[in-house]
């Protein structure tokens, strides 16, 4: 078809009639390749007619096509700081405050002093190896920080601010991650005992008996507590000193087990007609931070019990591994927990395993050692 020059190792489409040139076209000279080419030029010609054609949409590398300089905030002079800013910028009103402050805790970290002012422009892989190297060897720690710094790219590179897709090459370490290691019920009794205050005692009893989150339990207010129907509504988590939303985002309603519910009722006396709050300081002062009741309580009562060290985190295990036990269906369990039901079996499989007691196995059991009579009449 004339219009269509056939180079060696490329084509052209001729619009020297219509005021522009023999414009490249970097396709092989197949078959299809020129059929491709031909039509293209028929679109082309009729964007001509209507006024509507524009060569740099077409053919952006034409000789023909106006060179424009760079704005001074194009990628040659934006910095790989500049990108953090805005991606942050972007990211915070879609996650958590917390989150958003661990974020920013990350990128503003030591880790990326060398890089945060470089132009993203001379950024290279091989910079990127560098730093990642660079980064703490345990591989939680390395991947909190890698994550990070890979959503950020990710974003630059969209945007448009990072010329490079470099994120594809930061690979996340496996790690080991921490087994639950609950308490058993008499163990419970004993850290209780150790506890120095009353206060103290009722804010771990509760956490041990009821599942809930260390973040969902000081944000507890007396207006979500149901005694009469034996409920809370749980919606709500205090971290970093601000209320928000659960872990989850969902909003569940846990009932309460005996143990739970007779620590509410003691809290009644002490902080209900005092403030909205459920559990409090032993200055009568609400928590700020889970790491409060932390600090002045678990920590002092663990040395003090003889028990072997474990972090407050075993509160919830252990709530979830005596259900198990107890013979409760883990849907139950879960649903107080906040967890999905998947999560639940994930994380606590080897209890639900021991919950068993051989139970499915004596089926089994039973079922293979039956006398050949006995299993066609349970097969018929």
């Amino acid at each position: 078809m004339p219009g269509v020059i056939i180079r060696k190792n490329a084509l052209q489409i001729d619009l020297r009639a219509q005021g522009y040139g023999k414009e490249p076209l970097p396709l092989s000279p197949t078959p299809a390749n020129v059929r491709y080419a031909e039509r293209l030029r028929l679109e082309i010609l009729g964007k001509i007619e209507r006024g509507t054609f524009v060569l740099a949409d077409y053919f952006p590398d034409s000789p023909r096509v106006p060179k424009v300089e760079a704005p001074p905030n194009s990628r040659a002079t934006t910095t790989l700081g500049d990108v953090f800013t805005e991606w942050l910028k972007i990211k915070r009103p879609e996650i958590q405050h917390s989150t958003a402050d661990q974020y920013q805790q990350t990128l503003d970290s030591y880790h990326f002093d060398t890089v945060r002012s470089t132009p993203t422009s001379q950024f290279t892989f091989r910079d990127l190896k560098l730093l990642l190297a660079g980064l703490p060897e345990n591989p939680k720690t390395f991947n909190n920080i890698a994550s990070v710094f890979s959503m950020a790219l990710e974003y630059g590179h969209l945007a448009q601010m990072v010329p490079e897709p470099l994120h594809p090459h930061i690979a996340m370490r496996r790690h080991q991650k921490p087994q639950p290691d609950p308490f058993t019920l008499e163990q419970v009794e004993v850290l209780l005992k150790s506890f120095a205050s009353a206060r103290a005692r009722d804010y771990y009893e509760f956490a041990i008996f009821s599942g809930m989150r260390p973040s969902e339990q000081i944000a507890l207010c007396w207006s979500k507590v149901d005694l009469h129907g034996g409920t809370v509504v749980v919606d709500e988590a205090l971290t970093r000193g601000k209320v928000k939303g659960t872990k989850t985002a969902d909003i569940r309603e846990i009932e309460l087990t005996a143990r739970a519910r007779q620590v509410l009722e003691r809290q009644r006396a002490v902080t209900q007609l005092a403030g909205t709050r459920v559990f409090v300081g032993d200055d009568g002062n609400a928590f700020e931070s889970t790491d409060e009741p932390l600090r002045r309580w678990w920590k002092p009562a663990m040395k003090l019990s003889g028990l072997r060290q474990r972090d407050a985190r075993q509160t919830r295990h252990t709530f979830a591994t005596v259900c198990l036990m107890a013979g409760i269906t883990p849907a139950w369990a879960a649903r107080q927990l906040g967890h999905s039901v998947e999560m639940f079996y994930r994380v606590y499989s080897r209890w639900i395993d021991r919950a068993d007691k051989g139970a499915e196995r004596r089926k089994l059991d039973g079922y293979i050692s039956a006398k050949p009579g006995d299993m066609d009449s349970k097969i018929g």
